[in-house]
């Protein structure tokens, strides 16, 4: 089989013109040079070089070998130096999937975060929720996902993949500008018994779930009369007056006129926002430098919503 190696070697004396001169510029010995050269040949299968009085002249064999080495140790080389790109995050992409509210509000801060550190690294960002974004994961058709888990900081699992905590995602009360209520900082939400809710029901069901949850645990069951598979539409309805509804903080970056947001007590529990990736990607410099972007995505968020615009 014909090597870089001894391709190399091979160019190197077509190029000075005795094997002297391309053992000096290559660091070996003239023996060493005879040898490889040898080797070459044996590879070939035919002669590469013949003796002419002291020196050596190429057949024409040894001319074509060269002239189509060329192009074959451009492309090793070209091959070594994308390697390393890739290896050191100069260049690549990474294919990253979240679910829908975080990738409008976590993700593309994170990306500009990014491309401002490693402008050759493109990200393709993919939308799907926990159980679709694990698979894609550990079939490896995705590199790190952006997911709600059922456990918190220190509580996460001893698995096969790399966990990164987030944020935990507290949970507000959305009411109309209007409601009798509107004006508590804080609402009780025992006072919302009689209330009529909205709810926001996308695939996971998280909201619609920690509403019943939290309404039951005051005493009573909501009488959900309206129900979104986006947070949006959730805060459409809340602001013609169709009733009350629970929100996470990252769905509140914009908050529609008409609507008020309040603080519960007793408090739901908190969504838990993870980065996942497998272990040989976590410490890969694109991977890296995604976990710190979203963690300064995640901490400017939590800053942001503690703002009096909306109360804390």
């Amino acid at each position: 089989m014909l090597t870089p190696r001894l391709l190399v070697v091979h160019r190197a004396v077509l190029e000075a013109g005795t094997l002297t001169a391309a053992a000096t510029s290559l660091g070996y010995t003239v023996s060493a040079v005879s040898q490889q050269l040898a080797a070459l040949e044996r590879e070939a299968g035919q002669p590469l070089w013949e003796k002419v009085g002291r020196g050596v002249r190429p057949t024409p064999a040894g001319v074509l070998l060269g002239e189509l080495a060329v192009p074959i140790l451009a492309g090793i080389e070209e091959a070594e130096t994308r390697l390393e790109d890739l290896r050191s995050g100069r260049s690549g992409r990474l294919r990253v999937v979240s679910f829908h509210t975080a990738g409008e509000s976590l993700l593309p801060s994170a990306i500009a975060t990014l491309q401002r550190s490693l402008p050759g690294i493109v990200v393709h960002p993919l939308v799907d929720e926990t159980e679709g974004a694990l698979r894609r994961l550990r079939a490896a058709e995705v590199d790190a996902v952006i997911v709600v888990e059922p456990y918190g900081k220190d509580e996460s699992p001893a698995d096969d993949l790399h966990r990164t905590h987030l944020l935990d995602d507290e949970y507000r009360i959305l009411l109309p500008a209007d409601h009798p209520l509107a004006r508590r900082r804080t609402i009780e939400v025992a006072d919302l018994a009689d209330a009529d809710w909205v709810v926001t029901s996308g695939h996971a069901q998280y909201v619609r779930a920690a509403t019943v949850d939290v309404c039951r645990r005051a005493g009573f069951t909501p009488h959900i009369v309206a129900e979104g598979d986006e947070f949006s539409l959730t805060q459409g309805y809340v602001a013609v007056g169709l009733g009350v509804a629970l929100a996470p903080l990252i769905a509140l970056d914009a908050v529609r006129r008409n609507i008020v947001v309040r603080r519960l007590r007793p408090a739901p529990a908190p969504r838990h926002i993870w980065l996942i990736t497998r272990p040989p990607l976590a410490t890969q410099p694109p991977v890296r430098a995604l976990t710190d972007a979203l963690r300064r995505a995640s901490a400017e968020s939590h800053a942001r919503h503690q703002h009096p615009g909306v109360p804390p």
